[in-house]
C-alpha cells in the first residue's frame, strides 16, 4: 500500500444550525446519505446546470466537512458564502489543522470496505472513497495522529504517483481534468462515480442534469487514455483525421479526454487509427453507455 500526502487539497469546515439544509439546497448528491460512518461525494454547479466545483462530504465530530481542490478553495467558500444569506452556517478552512491523504495500491482488512464508509476516532477519519473501489481510501488527521506513521508494509510516494494511478482508473477530479463553467456533470461520469442523485428534489442546476439523463442528452464522456510521448491538455486527438476527442488532462503515460460518442464505436473497432500514433484510447470500466441503437 502507498501513502501520499494530498497537498493540492483543503478541507472546509461548516457548522451551524442552518448547514444541513443549506448545503442540501445547493449540491448535486443528497446529504441524507451523509453520516458520522458514510461520506458522500458531490458537486457545486452553476444554474444551467455546468460544473463548478466537487468535493467530498463528510460529518465529524458534530460539524460537516468538504474535502476540495486548494487551488480553487477560495472561490468556493465565495460561491458557498453568496447562497448563504442569513443561514446559520459558519465557513471556516480549517486546512493548517488538518492534512489530507490517500492511501491505495492495495487494499486492508482491517479498513473500510464499501464505498464511503468511515471509521474515525478525535483524532483522525478514514473513509473508502466513495467514487470507486480501486481508488483506495482517504485520510483526515489532526496534527498530533500517528494513525498513517502506525501503518505496517507502507510507503511514501509524491503527489504525481497518485495523480497517474487516479487516471490509469480513468477518474476525474474537478478543476484539472472537469474544466470550471464549461463542461456538463454526466459527461464527467458522476452518475457511476455516485456523484448525484436523481432522487433528492432541487438543487442549483438540478433541471439541467435530470434532462440531460433521461433525455439522453449526452454527446460526449471523459476516456481514459495512455501514451508515452508528449501531449497537453487542448490538444486533439484524431481518428482517420478526424477530430474526435479533446485532451482534458495529462500525467504520463496517464490522461482523460472528451471523448464523442457518436464516434466510439468506431475507435473502439480499430484504434490503430488514432492520432498522435501509438496512443491508446479506452472507457473506463466503470463507465456505463447506453446499447447502440439501430
Amino acid at each position: 500500500m502507498k501513502h501520499t500526502l494530498l497537498s493540492n487539497r483543503s478541507l472546509l469546515k461548516l457548522t451551524g444550525k442552518d448547514t444541513f439544509e443549506f448545503l442540501q439546497n445547493l449540491i448535486s448528491n443528497d446529504l441524507k446519505s451523509l453520516s458520522e460512518t458514510k461520506a458522500i461525494y458531490s458537486a457545486l454547479l452553476t444554474p444551467q446546470g455546468k460544473f463548478l466545483h466537487d468535493f467530498f462530504v463528510l460529518s465529524w465530530k458534530g460539524d460537516l466537512y468538504l474535502d476540495c481542490l486548494k487551488e480553487r478553495s477560495g472561490d468556493l467558500i465565495r460561491r458557498l458564502t453568496m447562497y448563504k444569506l442569513r443561514a446559520d452556517c459558519t465557513i471556516t478552512d480549517v486546512s493548517e489543522d488538518l492534512k489530507i491523504s490517500a492511501l491505495y495500491g492495495a487494499t486492508n482488512g482491517d479498513f473500510p470496505q464499501a464505498a464511503g464508509d468511515v471509521l474515525s476516532d478525535a483524532a483522525h477519519l478514514l473513509y473508502a472513497d466513495p467514487r470507486l473501489e480501486q481508488l483506495g481510501y482517504r485520510v483526515i488527521e489532526t496534527a498530533g495522529s500517528d494513525f498513517i506513521n502506525d501503518l505496517a508494509d507502507i510507503s511514501a510516494a509524491p503527489l504525481e504517483n497518485y495523480i497517474a494511478f487516479r487516471l490509469s482508473l480513468g477518474v476525474p477530479e474537478g478543476g484539472t481534468d472537469i474544466q470550471p463553467e464549461k463542461n456538463f456533470l454526466l459527461e464527467a461520469n458522476f452518475e457511476e462515480l455516485n456523484g448525484v442523485s436523481f432522487s433528492k428534489g432541487c438543487y442549483i442546476g438540478q433541471e439541467l442534469t435530470a434532462r440531460t439523463k433521461y433525455r439522453a442528452k449526452i454527446k460526449k464522456r471523459l476516456f481514459a487514455f495512455r501514451y508515452d510521448g508528449t501531449i497537453e491538455a487542448g490538444d486533439p486527438i484524431r481518428f482517420k483525421d478526424k477530430e474526435i476527442a479533446t485532451v482534458s488532462s495529462f500525467q504520463a503515460p496517464y490522461g482523460l479526454a472528451f471523448t464523442r460518442l457518436a464516434d466510439w464505436q468506431n475507435i473502439a473497432d480499430d484504434s490503430a487509427e488514432l492520432e498522435p500514433a501509438g496512443l491508446v484510447l479506452e472507457k473506463p470500466d466503470y463507465v456505463i453507455l447506453p446499447e447502440p441503437t439501430e
